[in-house]
């Protein structure tokens, strides 16, 4: 059998990942819809500062697939490898345990902040503590470049959190049932994605060196993932009940244009962390510009089919505005693209530039710019793009190589 040269296996490598997001994004987004028509505005506002404040958590276990990606693609020989998968995988473990419990301990106050039903923070909390396992799974292969494996464990992950969050908002009617329902569905999940992806992988420790990168990349996309999910959380907090629930349904377009083209970053990370990195973060971040072209430009000519689609009849006011949630979270998308371009040459100064980010835009929101959606939404376009030009400057300043790795063992 012939082996397919770089572009063909990048190309292939696109396709399956593509569908794969394609497929599991959208059937998380599915879940939103659903849930959209079965709880009141009011109820459903409470879910989007729900699935806001888990995306933010759940950074953890996108850091967990970065990190294991990372190790595993610059591992010297086969048997470098298997530890760093083994150490990987022990690590989603321990992590994962901790936030089920963390998730018990603050599940009360959370929910009495935002007024959502403790029992639907807890689980929701807790489904995360699988998904880091589904995770370092879907790393491994990633790290492999194994992209068929990936996208399987993708949409085992993806749909397992869909279905049972589904089934049980139909059965029991409440945010409440979200929660249990997408506990229920990542546990599931997160067991099919270990067994396509590691089966029997298990490490006996984890290295000095893999817990220190762990807690770096950890802090860049848990401050990256706070930026773009902030938003829902202080429209809660400042919005009445049903604006709130406007909000949530714009923010489900800002999720799709940030995470449609996630398969663009997930096939060329690897490939950021070898040679000359700044062609393929220029690939990545022209390819995704184009999608969030794409969207924004669908979203401004078909606005209120988007927002019929997205919330259903009663959210059609929102279509003369809702554009500006597909460029938000477009230029988000660039943000993440060019921040993984940093983290895969282990620069540690990129973060500051997403940290400047996140103050402004909260101070901005909390004393000025909130009597409105548009307030609130413009403000997060605005700091956005101001991200994504800074982040291309960034670039072009910093070297291309790749230092020297950190050690995998001690």
């Amino acid at each position: 059998m012939t082996t397919p040269g770089p572009r063909a296996a990048l190309a292939r490598g696109l396709a399956f990942v593509g569908a794969a997001t394609v497929l599991g994004n959208g059937a998380a987004f599915l879940l939103t819809m659903v849930a959209a028509r079965v709880l009141t505005p009011a109820e459903f506002g409470a879910l989007g500062a729900l699935l806001g404040m888990l995306v933010i958590i759940s950074t953890v276990s996108i850091a967990t697939q970065a990190l294991t990606a990372r190790q595993v693609a610059v591992a010297p020989d086969a048997a470098t490898r298997a530890e760093v998968e083994g150490q990987a995988v022990r690590l989603a473990v321990l992590v994962g345990a901790a936030i089920v419990v963390g998730g018990l301990v603050v599940a009360w106050p959370l929910g009495v902040i935002f007024t959502i039903p403790t029992v639907a923070v807890a689980t929701g909390i807790a489904s995360l503590g699988f998904v880091v396992v589904g995770s370092a799974a879907m790393g491994i292969s990633q790290g492999r470049e194994e992209h068929l494996r990936l996208s399987w464990s993708f949409l085992a992950n993806q749909l397992g959190r869909a279905a049972g969050g589904i089934v049980f908002v139909l059965v029991l009617g409440s945010v409440t049932g979200v929660g249990v329902g997408i506990l229920v569905g990542c546990a599931v999940g997160a067991a099919i994605a270990y067994r396509i992806s590691c089966p029997g992988a298990w490490g006996p420790h984890v290295s000095r060196g893999v817990a220190t990168e762990f807690g770096h990349v950890v802090h860049a996309l848990l401050v990256l993932f706070t930026l773009t999910n902030v938003d829902v959380l202080l429209a809660r907090l400042f919005l009445d009940a049903d604006q709130s629930g406007e909000y949530s349904v714009g923010v489900q377009l800002a999720k799709i244009a940030f995470f449609l083209p996630g398969a663009i970053v997930i096939v060329l990370f690897p490939k950021m962390t070898g040679g000359n990195t700044r062609r393929a973060v220029y690939v990545a971040t022209a390819l995704t510009a184009v999608v969030g072209v794409g969207v924004t430009g669908f979203s401004l000519l078909f606005g209120n089919l988007v927002a019929r689609i997205l919330g259903g009849a009663q959210y059609t006011d929102l279509g003369s505005e809702i554009w500006l949630f597909a460029l938000e979270g477009s230029a988000f998308a660039l943000v993440q693209v060019l921040l993984y371009g940093r983290l895969a040459t282990q620069d540690r100064s990129a973060v500051l530039a997403v940290w400047a980010g996140l103050v402004v835009l909260v101070a901005v929101v909390v004393f000025w710019r909130h009597d409105s959606l548009a307030e609130i939404v413009t403000s997060v376009v605005a700091v956005s793009l101001v991200l994504t030009a800074a982040g291309l400057l960034m670039d072009r300043r910093k070297p291309a190589s790749v230092p020297v790795p950190m050690e995998t063992a001690e």
